[in-house]
């Protein structure tokens, strides 16, 4: 069995879900094949199957955002030393992952991939939607206990709860260096363990994948191809209209050289699907290409491949909506909100490695009660979209770096301009 753990986890995934299809169309009513099995209690066997690899994702959410979140926090350093640098960075993820999210919302909402004939959930029926005050919002937001609040799978709640617990943690300097060192070795533990979890993913996506296809026919397939159109044109969009603009308007430099700066890290994160992969590209293209200084490229690169997901974000958004449209899960305002908060704080906690937001979807779902079959339906497919995401979120950090350097009198525009660093610039802040 060793070439089969040889082959890519992503390879793995789509040939499991390409026989899942043409199982799933064996086993319809209409598909003329006579086959010496009862194509329900085929179905229903393998749906129980594709169950139990989701439990065992939902299983993993609150504790790995718990300490994925505080790690990111403390891997920042000294809160001390972060001064204006820091605050301003913080003003630019924080409100672009709304955005992103939000976006990821309307290319749901607009172009409704998932419309069309409604699956049937077997598991736990969606919550009713619940009316959005500012109650609520408080409540769902500040946890009263927040070991209920792991328990229960408050994200919101643990999400801002490992946030503070970081900054404690950071507050108390040496005092608490082993428990950081504790908290990072969690989240390590964590994402290994997901690793080992994820191998079951080809199972889990042929048992979902032929259930589904069973159930929709060609129509499942046409519904993954609409998905994936919408993350890229979601992703072209967020980079070329939002980041654009804003290069152009709030950081008053040219938009195409950074872009033609940008061009090789692009194509690695595009290739490898990892934000911690293109890390040390994405870097020297800051530097030698784009004209940021050594000092601003280090510290806002490797915050923003911890906490800057804008791809991830809109993601996991679109995801939530897309999963609604194909169980008829009807949305009301404050859910759409939920949607919205959840996935861009749920997507500070994403690791940057392939996949690494497919732990956090049961987070965005369970807020809003979308079932958590979605996650296994799209599997297959997720590699091609978190190609393209990984793109947006590499670019996002770098248009911070430019912003960010820009107003801190450490971007040479020349060398920005002519997308060459110039010799000696800025040897003061290497």
């Amino acid at each position: 069995m060793g070439w089969w753990f040889k082959i890519p986890l992503w390879v793995r995934i789509l040939g499991a879900m390409a026989f899942g299809v043409g199982l799933g169309f064996a086993l319809r009513p209409d598909s003329g094949i006579s086959l010496r099995i009862d194509p329900q209690a085929t179905t229903d066997a393998l749906k129980l199957i594709g169950d139990a690899f989701v439990r065992l994702i939902r299983m993993l959410a609150a504790p790995l955002i718990f300490v994925s979140v505080t790690a990111a926090v403390v891997s920042i350093g000294d809160l001390g030393k972060l001064g204006k640098s820091g605050a301003k960075v913080a003003a630019l993820y924080i409100p672009s992952g709304l955005l992103a999210a939000c976006l990821g919302i309307a290319l749901g909402v607009l172009l409704q991939p998932g419309v069309g004939p409604e699956l049937v959930a077997t598991g736990t029926p969606p919550a009713p939607a619940e009316p959005l005050t500012a109650r609520s919002i408080m409540e769902d937001i500040i946890p009263a206990n927040p070991v209920q609040a792991l328990a229960n799978g408050d994200m919101l709640s643990v999400i801002l709860f490992a946030l503070l617990f970081g900054v404690g943690l950071l507050g108390a300097g040496q005092a608490s260096e082993a428990a950081a060192k504790a908290i990072d070795g969690a989240a390590h533990a964590f994402i290994k363990l997901t690793g080992y979890i994820m191998e079951l993913a080809p199972l889990g996506a042929f048992a979902l994948m032929t259930w589904v296809v069973a159930q929709l026919g060609a129509e499942a397939l046409w519904r993954l191809a609409a998905l994936i159109g919408c993350v890229y044109l979601g992703c072209v969009l967020y980079a070329v209209v939002v980041y654009g603009a804003f290069l152009r308007f709030a950081v008053n430099v040219p938009v195409i050289p950074f872009f033609r700066g940008m061009l090789e890290p692009m194509a690695v994160a595009y290739a490898t699907s990892s934000s911690n992969a293109t890390l040390p590209v994405t870097m020297r293209a800051m530097i030698h290409r784009l004209g940021v200084s050594r000092r601003m490229s280090a510290f806002v690169s490797s915050l923003g491949a911890t906490v800057n997901m804008d791809g991830t974000a809109m993601y996991l958004a679109l995801l939530a909506v897309f999963g609604a449209q194909m169980f008829g899960v009807e949305l009301s305002t404050a859910q759409y909100a939920a949607i919205a908060i959840t996935a861009s704080l749920g997507a500070i906690g994403a690791a940057g490695i392939p996949g690494g937001s497919i732990v956090f979807m049961p987070i965005v779902f369970g807020a809003v009660g979308v079932p958590l079959e979605v996650i296994a339906i799209v599997l297959g497919v997720d590699r091609l979209m978190d190609m393209m995401r990984t793109v947006l979120n590499v670019v996002g950090d770098s248009v911070a770096a430019v912003a960010v350097a820009k107003w801190e009198g450490e971007l040479d525009i020349a060398a920005y301009r002519a997308n060459k660093r110039s010799e000696g610039a800025f040897e003061g802040a290497a």
